[in-house]
């Protein structure tokens, strides 16, 4: 072969051998460098953010859970004042009186059950007066009273003879929202003069509190 020739067939070879090798490394370079993540365009789909996961409000969702009301504080004997007034006779012999139970204090405060009420007598002794606790005009509720207003509740006892051994006497109406019994005194209306002593019970029934005074004496 004659020396041109053979150095057009070494070049032609060796100008082969550089452009595969040129390919098989732009081929490697694709696998090792893939195309830029565009966050704009290419962005995983995913959950949206919540005001929990940035801190801030998502749509109108709260930024906190809203937390549990405050439970009111229960009413004291030193939150009230208590009215007992008479009530007509509805001729069954016995009789009545309506239980204001009223918030006197500068904040709200809840009762329920009942008030407690004690007959006491000239020495300002409790008289011993048999006692029952009674669900009327209805089962007991949480009454939240706001300062000024009131709750009610019926009392019905039996009167009596004071000459009678089982008759307890007294001038006056004590109550209690702590204890089943003593406590501060009650402001008695249409009741008989304190002097006479002639409030006279063999027996005492106490109703329970309600919002209203509707059907609360009526039993």
């Amino acid at each position: 072969m004659p020396a041109r020739s053979f150095r057009i067939v070494v070049l032609g070879a060796a100008f082969a051998g550089l452009t595969l090798g040129m390919q098989a490394c732009s081929v490697d370079g694709d696998k090792a460098a893939p195309a830029p993540f565009d966050a704009a365009t290419s962005a995983p789909a995913g959950p949206a953010p919540t005001s929990a996961d940035t801190g801030g409000e998502a749509g109108n969702a709260p930024t906190k859970a809203p937390t549990k009301a405050a439970t009111t504080r229960n009413c004291t004997n030193e939150d009230v004042t208590v009215e007992v007034s008479l009530q007509p006779s509805q001729g069954d012999g016995a009789q009545r009186g309506l239980v204001a139970v009223t918030n006197r204090s500068a904040t709200n405060c809840t009762v329920e059950g009942r008030a407690s009420i004690s007959l006491r007598n000239a020495a300002d002794e409790v008289a011993d007066v048999p006692v029952t606790q009674v669900n009327q005009p209805g089962s007991a509720a949480p009454i939240v009273l706001k300062p000024g207003t009131s709750a009610f509740e019926g009392i019905k006892w039996v009167p009596c003879d004071k000459d009678d051994v089982n008759c307890s006497a007294g001038n006056s109406l004590s109550f209690n929202l702590q204890a089943s019994t003593d406590g501060p005194a009650a402001d008695l209306v249409g009741f008989p003069a304190p002097e006479k002593h002639n409030i006279t019970m063999k027996s005492l029934q106490v109703g329970t509190l309600q919002p209203a005074t509707q059907g609360v004496v009526a039993w």
